[in-house]
C-alpha cells in the first residue's frame, strides 16, 4: 500500500510522516534530539536531517 501523498514520509527508515513531526512540534518538541526520542525520526540513515530542520523551523 503507498503512502497517501497529503501526508509524505520525511523519515524514510523510521516511516515518519510529516505530520507526526509537526504533531510532535505542535507537543512542544524544538530540536531534532527531541524529534528522535519522540518520534524515532533520523535514528537510520540520517538523510532526512534537513528535511526535519525546515519542518521545526516552520
Amino acid at each position: 500500500m503507498s503512502q497517501p501523498t497529503d501526508d509524505p514520509l520525511v523519515c524514510l527508515c523510521a516511516r515518519v510522516t510529516e505530520a507526526t513531526v509537526l504533531l510532535a512540534k505542535e507537543s512542544g518538541v524544538r530540536d531534532v534530539p527531541g524529534l528522535r526520542e519522540a518520534t524515532g525520526a533520523n535514528t537510520g540513515c540520517g538523510d532526512c536531517l534537513l528535511d526535519l530542520e525546515e519542518l521545526l523551523a516552520l
